[in-house]
């Protein structure tokens, strides 16, 4: 493999890159807050900005790692930041890696997280040399569901009652695309 850090990644209408620590209002204010964005996580909204702010520096801290891989999404007209995507849980004698992504609920079904994606799973496989991308759904998640077969990934099943949140058993639905697939 090889991991050098998290790189620049450009796509048609938006610019991935590290985050910044003063990035954190932006990501607080576009997405962290809102429950309808942290609704298929098995956390809640953020209540509020000074406890994202130590997040973002704790995620910003991290980029010491060459397998530390954590964009923030810009919207090339405005240089807004509007969502973030990572590839974590890097296991390097695997190959593998998991990636999750939030957005901006104002930039939502504009085919924005479908373009990021792209541009992660092609430095995923032809950059750093990945063999398996991995991903998890909630259960009524169905627009990250799209996304995700859009970009290639196959639903490989569902891990039953994997997550608990306000009291409710959530089952995940596991997909994944392999370097093959993606060729």
């Amino acid at each position: 493999m090889h991991l050098t850090g998290t790189p620049i990644l450009k796509t048609k209408r938006c610019v991935l890159r590290r985050i910044v620590p003063d990035d954190y209002r932006t990501m607080y204010e576009n997405w962290a807050r809102f429950e309808e964005v942290c609704r298929f996580f098995p956390f809640h909204p953020i209540p509020d900005s000074e406890i994202y702010r130590e997040k973002v520096n704790k995620w910003c801290s991290s980029y010491a790692s060459p397998s530390y891989l954590h964009w923030v999404i810009e919207w090339n007209e405005s240089g807004e930041v509007i969502g973030t995507i990572n590839l974590g849980n890097v296991e390097e004698t695997s190959e593998m890696a998991d990636t999750a992504y939030m957005l901006s609920p104002r930039y939502w079904n504009m085919g924005i997280m479908t373009e990021v994606l792209q541009a992660v799973l092609t430095y995923a496989f032809e950059v750093a040399g990945f063999n398996r991308i991995q991903a998890e759904v909630f259960d009524g998640n169905a627009a990250s569901a799209r996304v995700l077969t859009k970009c290639g990934m196959q639903l490989e099943g569902i891990a039953r009652q994997k997550y608990h949140k306000d009291g409710q058993r959530i089952d995940a639905a596991q997909y994944a695309i392999l370097r093959k697939d993606y060729e």
